[in-house]
């Protein structure tokens, strides 16, 4: 895989990175009354599946995948319950994302976390079907 492409997805995801935490940040001062910054995070987590899986990084691009359904789900539920769990599951991406950054270059390092993205994957596709089950919406809704 072309290095240079390797570098560019980690800077990106390390730039997004500042923003997500400031989502979380937001969500957790007001409560989680502020939906918009579930479908804030889960725009963020799509420009980094979008990029996993172009570089064919599969466990990640399932990953971000599962953890953006996730996070436009809790966007237009009233489900506190389920979206105090969202939130714990943004954090755990947040801990990956730096994992997978440190990772990377290194194949049997970026083996060695697969197992745990595909864990954390069913996690978050676990989430969405026990709290949001009645939920269609999966991506951010164009004006």
């Amino acid at each position: 895989m072309d290095n240079e492409m390797m570098t560019f997805f980690v800077d990106e995801i390390k730039e997004i990175r500042k923003s997500m935490i400031v989502s979380i940040s937001t969500l957790i001062e007001t409560k989680l009354e502020d939906g918009s910054k579930f479908e804030e995070f889960g725009q963020m987590v799509d420009r980094i599946y979008g990029t996993a899986a172009t570089l064919g990084l599969t466990e990640i691009s399932e990953y971000t995948k599962a953890v953006k359904d996730v996070s436009y789900m809790a966007s237009v539920s009233e489900n506190e319950s389920g979206k105090k769990k969202v939130v714990r599951s943004l954090i755990k991406y947040i801990e990956l994302s730096d994992l997978i950054c440190a990772s990377i270059f290194d194949k049997k390092e970026l083996a060695k976390i697969n197992h745990q993205l595909k864990l954390e994957k069913s996690r978050a596709q676990n989430l969405n079907q026990r709290e949001f089950y009645s939920i269609d919406k999966k991506s951010c809704a164009i004006e």
